[in-house]
């Protein structure tokens, strides 16, 4: 195996491409791509996107990303470091070609069919646009709340599944598994339809109940003076964690049962390149350690990252399919903004918030390119690398 960096940079009008390859036992990769402008099959045969499109960048700005997925606790040999560099033979601005750069337009390829639960977050509207516009992708949507009109006329959705409020896991996967099978059934034989990726952007927080704040609240309560405060507490702190694992963990469960039955196996799309399906779960690195003041929430990640861990390697033997578990710190979104407090755009704990964007771009690229994945069943890390103008991009490193 390859221990691989490229520094790619992109524009409209020209490319150039180093590639450094030294050989060790794990793979990294570093893409680097202008923010300036987006490469698009109309303006460009290269394969390669822009991976940012902010509104607050500009030409003088790079947003750039960071692939590392070398496994924890190996490096590379010493002796190794050495050689001469090589052609890049994974890339995706190679063609097929013994990765050479030309300028031929690579394989046409057919629509993906990406399922994204969590549709109606503002991670699940970034991916649903950026999947059904930019990618021009078909995208089901799912998700308990109902969709607005922009993003099932503007932004790309061609179906949505209504989820049940507060539904068992039975419950998700069954409604998940009938509007899947009816969505893909009409055009196809319903034995061989498939998913190209599932992504479960479906999540929320909490915060444990405060026990002292709790108590106090209600001794102020005149009305409540016959309530048995230890038994309200106990309940409160209990429905907590209860929702957490309704919000959390069990849509990753029903998404993982109805990738058992419709992701793609793996296969060769019509340019001879690996195309197998992807199972993509948004976990938080903070559930990597203990979460006081947080358990109800770090308890459903973590059994979320357990699930996932499990998974990936079972699904990969049996079908091929890879799954991936995401791990933000915290996404930039207005809650999370809300929460935080702060006086604008200039606080700088804001740029140590992960765009969603970013996530979006990075299982754009999974879906498109299965080299560029980590291996099935790991989980990824991702960090901010953003500026206060607002150009950057995110860093997504491998730990488990």
């Amino acid at each position: 195996i390859l221990y691989t960096t490229y520094i790619i940079m992109a524009s409209p009008i020209n490319l150039s491409i180093k590639a450094f390859l030294p050989s060790v036992s794990s793979v990294t990769s570093v893409a680097m791509r202008s923010a300036g402008s987006i490469l698009s099959s109309s303006s460009s045969s290269s394969t390669i996107t822009a991976f940012s499109n902010h509104n607050r960048c500009n030409n003088n700005h790079q947003s750039y990303q960071i692939r590392n997925f070398a496994r924890p606790g190996r490096r590379p040999s010493p002796n190794k470091r050495r050689g001469r560099p090589t052609t890049n033979l994974g890339s995706s601005s190679t063609n097929g070609t013994n990765g050479i750069l030309t300028n031929n337009p690579p394989p046409k390829q057919s629509k993906k069919n990406v399922l994204v639960i969590g549709s109606q977050g503002e991670l699940g509207k970034t991916l649903v646009s950026h999947f059904g516009n930019q990618m021009n992708w078909n995208v089901i949507g799912a998700d308990v709340l109902d969709p607005s009109e922009d993003i099932v006329e503007k932004k790309g959705m061609k179906d949505y599944i209504p989820l049940p409020l507060d539904g068992s896991v039975a419950d998700l996967s069954v409604a998940l598994y009938r509007g899947v099978s009816n969505y893909l059934s009409p055009n196809s034989n319903k034995k061989s339809a498939s998913l190209d990726a599932i992504v479960c952007a479906s999540g929320g927080w909490m915060g444990d109940v405060d026990k002292f704040d709790f108590q106090h609240a209600m001794e102020d309560n005149e009305l409540l003076e016959d309530i048995d405060l230890e038994e309200e507490y106990i309940r409160e702190s209990s429905e907590v964690c209860e929702h957490m694992m309704n919000v959390n963990y069990y849509p990753i469960v029903a998404g993982g049962m109805i990738g058992q039955r419709f992701l793609k196996g793996s296969g060769l799309d019509n340019g001879g390149n690996l195309n197998n399906g992807l199972f993509v779960i948004i976990g938080a690195s903070a559930a990597l350690s203990p979460t006081p003041g947080m358990m109800g929430y770090g308890a459903a990640k973590a059994a979320s990252h357990h699930y996932l861990q499990s998974y990936g390697p079972s699904a990969s033997e049996e079908n091929g399919s890879t799954s991936v578990g995401v791990l933000p710190l915290m996404l930039d979104t207005p809650a999370n903004r809300a929460m935080l407090g702060g006086d604008g755009n200039d606080d700088d704990r804001y740029s140590k918030m992960v765009k969603p964007i970013h996530i979006a771009n990075e299982i754009g690229e999974w879906i498109k390119n299965p080299h560029l994945r980590p291996h099935s069943g790991s989980l990824v890390k991702v960090m901010a690398k953003n500026r206060m103008d607002g150009s950057g991009g995110a860093a997504f490193h491998l730990v488990r």
